[in-house]
């Protein structure tokens, strides 16, 4: 359970202060939000403004995380042993991610309908648990932050893209232009690479004499966290081609909707006219 220079103290102080950071970035996102954009409250709904909050937090994280967890994915002490090396800069981070994580789930439980975020939920769970065999158990630090890396890198554009669709712009080329690097993007880092590093470990863990049960944790953890992948690449890809036929299919010179009307002149929208994030793309937030 932690170390001589990070025990467990110090693990849950950081994810106790990570968690509270992250909450306190989506409040001030909400508020700079209302100061700096008119149509804030007045075209969006209250749950895509909490849509709206949610995902600039989560981009930030995502960038954050992966950069300096980018680094020690070439740490040479954790590459000589993957299964059992351990680093101080492994904890912290580990921490720092499992005090998001607490924050996103807790948020997603008190904001948005389980029913659509079902999928995203269960992801969340996974990584939580991944985390605990990591910064708990000592164990699979290496692996872990491939995770991490690979991951949360892909998260910063899916955000975008979440931010764009609520401010309903996603019939523009750039969201389509965007929306097809991101499916690119998920592809390579969380199929491609991912199961690199699965099959990487499975053949380490499928190596030894005796697997302990926390192997095989990891083992299904990663696995789990990669079939999710494969599911939410292949509703990618039909989104995407979706909105490629309906833009097609869209007149030239055709009127903006009701709602790029109101954000433009900065006016309350109607009900029927407001958009709505669908299901699916809630549940690619991670």
């Amino acid at each position: 359970m932690g170390s001589a220079t990070f025990p467990t103290e110090r693990i849950n102080t950081v994810a106790a202060v990570s968690c509270a950071i992250w909450m306190l970035v989506s409040l001030v996102v909400q508020l700079a939000s209302r100061t700096l954009w008119p149509a804030y409250s007045k075209v969006l709904s209250p749950a895509e403004r909490r849509q709206w909050c949610n995902k600039i937090a989560c981009g930030l994280h995502a960038a954050v995380l992966s950069t300096a967890q980018a680094r020690n994915l070439m740490d040479p002490v954790l590459n000589a042993d993957p299964l059992h090396a351990v680093t101080d800069s492994h904890f912290f981070w580990g921490a720092v991610l499992l005090g998001y994580l607490v924050y996103d789930t807790a948020y997603s439980l008190a904001f948005f309908s389980l029913r659509s975020g079902a999928v995203m939920l269960a992801h969340h769970l996974v990584g939580i648990a991944g985390c605990v065999i990591g910064v708990y158990a000592n164990k699979l630090a290496l692996f872990g932050m491939a995770i991490e890396v690979f991951f949360e890198s892909c998260n910063p554009l899916l955000h975008v893209l979440g931010c764009m669709k609520i401010a309903g712009r996603a019939q523009s080329r750039a969201y389509r232009t965007l929306s097809k690097l991101f499916v690119g993007q998920f592809f390579l880092f969380r199929v491609a690479i991912s199961n690199g590093y699965f099959l990487w470990l499975l053949s380490t863990v499928l190596r030894l004499e005796q697997a302990p049960w926390w192997a095989w944790a990891g083992v299904a953890v990663f696995g789990l966290l990669n079939t999710l992948n494969a599911v939410w690449l292949f509703k990618l890809v039909k989104m995407v081609a979706r909105n490629e036929r309906r833009a097609q299919g869209t007149m030239a010179g055709a009127a903006p909707s009701k709602l790029e009307a109101a954000a433009a002149e900065g006016k309350p929208a109607d009900a029927k006219a407001t958009v709505r994030l669908t299901a699916s793309s809630r549940q690619t937030c991670s």
